[in-house]
């Protein structure tokens, strides 16, 4: 079947709205990376970003090491099967062991160093007992089943530069040169605040039932949280210009970026940019290439960035995701681009009105010939269609409908709400 395009912003847009990488480098734009750094333990320093480069000061690993569980010797050139070897005595990993002569072997263990004179590691299945010895059961290269000093790392490799935020993986890499602590830059601090009449926090009983429990909120903290950044619940404010001004006042004096939901559009009752202003910041309307999410609000008050995100649940998420991760990026110091997805085929048929690249949450599903998307509905304020979907489709503005097999760009969540 036929393939969309995946992840190309066109100089403009149709009807004069902005691309979404264009829009994400606006945004950007707005942000100065933080000064200040620390020092932290390794093991606590997931989602930390590193303040300066890190350069391996010692081979991993340091010396040859035997890859299996087995017998060291010295093959030479080779040796034949049923060649006859007398064990000479064991090296368990983190021992030393003494040097093997020809005709000889030494028990060997999975991670311990070879000894002086052997260059060869017999898989302890290819050798059979024979007295005081082993016989071979096939021949011997040198240099097998040995894992040799530096192939992983060598001393001045680059293990991480400034501007990498760390995880798991990265950790493991530096704990194997020894590293302790990195010094890394101060966690960046991000201040959300809901927007609206209607909003009712959750928990909060009172009232007639007629309003709308705050799901943005809670939903862009936890994703704060989790990228491990400072966050300042700032609360809720009511859809009035002065309140909302002063609260953006109050908020950006201690944060790094501003955050709210809802009034990011350019109706009667949305007041973002206004109240910026009326707040002596500065800022502009964005209105995106972007379904759901189309108007966002990005600027800048006081010291702190600021970004208005649109009030329904879906929309705030997908705008979260593109802009709010490359505002978080520089921040932080860290390069951004936006993400491009990976091509999977439609499981089902896809009928949509084009006009603007939307953001549909989709379900990975067993097709025939692989991994498939089943979309999930496109309502920009229904919560339950990105519990059940395992990430977003991304079609191009210009796209009418899809068949089966039809491939379109699919993001996991894992990767496009993460920083």
């Amino acid at each position: 079947m036929q393939s969309l395009a995946f992840g190309c912003d066109t100089a403009r847009a149709a009807g004069g709205l902005l691309p979404i990488g264009e829009a994400c480098a606006r945004a950007a734009a707005q942000c100065r990376t933080v000064s200040g750094a620390e020092t932290v333990p390794l093991a606590s320093s997931s989602g930390r970003v590193l303040a300066e480069d890190i350069r391996a000061v010692r081979a991993c690993p340091p010396s040859d090491r035997s890859a299996m569980d087995g017998y060291a010797l010295a093959a030479g050139q080779g040796v034949a099967a049923d060649t006859r070897l007398r064990v000479c005595g064991r090296i368990a990993a983190g021992h030393e062991g003494d040097a093997v002569a020809p005709g000889f072997a030494a028990r060997i263990f999975t991670g311990a160093p070879l000894p002086p004179g052997a260059d060869t590691v017999v898989m302890q299945e290819q050798a059979r007992p024979w007295g005081d010895g082993i016989l071979l059961a096939r021949p011997v290269a040198p240099g097998d089943h040995v894992r040799r000093q530096g192939e992983d790392v060598m001393v001045g490799d680059l293990l991480g530069e400034a501007g990498m935020r760390l995880d798991a993986r990265r950790i493991a890499l530096l704990a194997a040169q020894g590293i302790g602590s990195v010094t890394v830059r101060r966690r960046v601090r991000v201040a959300v605040l809901s927007t609206g009449d209607e909003l009712r926090a959750p928990g909060d009983e009172t009232g007639d039932g007629t309003g709308t429990f705050d799901t943005n909120r809670p939903m862009l903290i936890a994703l704060l949280m989790a990228a491990g950044l400072e966050v300042v619940d700032g609360g809720q404010v009511r859809d009035d210009p002065a309140a909302l001004a002063a609260a953006l006042g109050d908020l950006s004096g201690s944060a790094d970026l501003v955050l709210t939901t809802g009034g990011a559009s350019v109706g009667e009752e949305d007041h973002a940019e206004r109240s910026l202003g009326l707040a002596g910041g500065t800022g502009e309307t964005l209105k995106l290439d972007l379904k759901p999410g189309k108007p966002a609000v990005v600027g800048r008050i006081g010291e702190a960035a600021y970004l208005g995100l649109p009030g329904n649940p879906v929309s705030a998420l997908v705008s979260w995701s593109l802009l709010g991760r490359a505002m978080l990026a520089r921040l932080e110091g860290r390069p951004f681009a936006k993400p491009e997805g990976v091509p999977l085929p439609l499981a089902s048929r896809l009928l949509r009105k084009p006009g603007r690249t939307e953001f549909i949450p989709a379900r990975l599903v067993s097709g025939p010939h692989g991994p498939a998307l089943e979309p999930l509905g496109s309502t920009s304020a229904r919560l339950t269609p990105l519990v059940e979907a395992d990430g977003f489709a991304e079609v191009p503005a210009t796209f009418v409908s899809g068949m089966p097999g039809q491939r379109v760009a699919f993001h996991p969540f894992g990767c496009l709400l993460v920083p």
